[in-house]
């Protein structure tokens, strides 16, 4: 799309480019796109294997369709770029047969460079070796995964860990992070560089940023009990650090988020087994998961035995009707009887006066 010099007219103000912080320019496109199509080559020997792709042109769900419009419509400014998106995105569905955000962010972000076919490759690749089950839509892999970076910030950084885990789950912030490969999180500068050392390097350097991030946040997050302002800081919200952030006066534009990337790469997971995190992960949302279905069956056996209020004051109406019934049978038994008793007497007189009469 940047070759295209009308691009930078009609999407100059395109939601996509908020993070380039004027990184790229037409005068420098080139170099950025020969850049980017060495993912490719990166990726193809990290997987060591030749991914093949068709592009489709329709797309029979007509839900997830008006979906990828949507995403589309939130990320470029002309049709022309959004058709495009949605061509890639309605071509990747089948591959994963389920459609999650973030890969309209991760797709529209590799457009920039690449043609759609090389997109579709990468996104493919990403999708079966190195994030799989994180583009579905209720992503149990990513859920699992963000509780392992935790577990490995309690390695790492064990205070930072019980500061963060008191007020937030990781499921709330790290998407942006391993769903959305930091686009919209990271400058352009910095996300070409992550994405550099995340084909070469696999999985394993998306819990090597996140580690990073969270050292180089260490002052920040430690100084807040505020649940938005550490959402704010994780998410590297642009409003809390803008393309232009430094965090000193001597740093140099840019630096901050570059050294993010180049303290992860000095990471050394060699002592964490992975495996074994995830396990113990999947464990855990098992038992969490027995335990929401023992509450719902719970819930369930227990409603059968409740009596709204409404029920409790048609009860006892009815109640009060029954024994106003009982009453009245009682009384007119009553009333029946002494009647009788009434017609027996009258009748000994009458019987008496009868025979003196006679």
């Amino acid at each position: 799309m940047i070759r295209n010099k009308n691009f930078w007219d009609a999407e100059k103000n395109a939601p996509i480019l908020n993070r380039n912080g004027n990184f790229i320019k037409y005068d420098n496109h080139d170099e950025s796109c020969k850049r980017a199509e060495e993912f490719c080559k990166i990726m193809s020997k990290h997987i060591n294997e030749d991914i093949k792709v068709e592009i489709k042109k329709k797309c029979n769900d007509e839900e997830i369709l008006r979906i990828i419009r949507l995403d589309a419509e939130r990320t470029f400014s002309t049709e022309e770029n959004r058709s495009l998106l949605i061509e890639v995105l309605q071509s990747i569905y089948p591959v994963i047969n389920d459609y999650h955000q973030g890969l309209s962010f991760v797709a529209s972000f590799l457009l920039l460079f690449l043609k759609p076919k090389e997109v579709i490759t990468i996104i493919t690749g990403l999708h079966k070796y190195y994030v799989p089950g994180y583009f579905k839509a209720m992503p149990k892999a990513y859920v699992r995964d963000a509780r392992v970076f935790m577990s490995i910030l309690n390695i790492f950084y064990p205070h930072i860990y019980k500061h963060i885990e008191k007020l937030i789950t990781p499921e709330a912030f790290v998407s942006k992070w391993f769903i959305g490969l930091n686009v919209h999180v990271l400058t352009f500068e910095s996300l070409m560089l992550f994405f550099e050392h995340f084909l070469k390097e696999g999985t394993i350097f998306l819990f090597k940023y996140s580690i990073a991030l969270c050292k180089n946040l260490e002052n920040e997050i430690m100084k807040t009990n505020d649940v938005s302002r550490i959402l704010s800081l994780l998410r590297l919200d642009q409003k809390v650090f803008p393309n232009d952030y430094k965090k000193s006066k001597d740093d140099e534009v840019g630096h901050f988020f570059l050294n993010i990337i180049n303290d992860a790469c000095k990471v050394d997971m060699e002592k964490i087994n992975l495996n074994e995190l995830r396990q113990e992960a999947i464990k855990q949302m098992e038992l969490e998961e027995e335990r929401r279905k023992q509450i719902e069956m719970e819930r369930a056996l227990s409603d059968d035995e409740i009596v709204f209020s409404d029920e409790e004051e048609e009860e006892e109406e009815e109640e009060k009707e029954e024994e106003e019934k009982k009453k009245k049978k009682k009384k007119k038994k009553k009333k029946k009887k002494k009647l009788l008793e009434q017609a027996y007497v009258m009748k000994k007189i009458c019987g008496h006066i009868n025979k003196g009469e006679t």
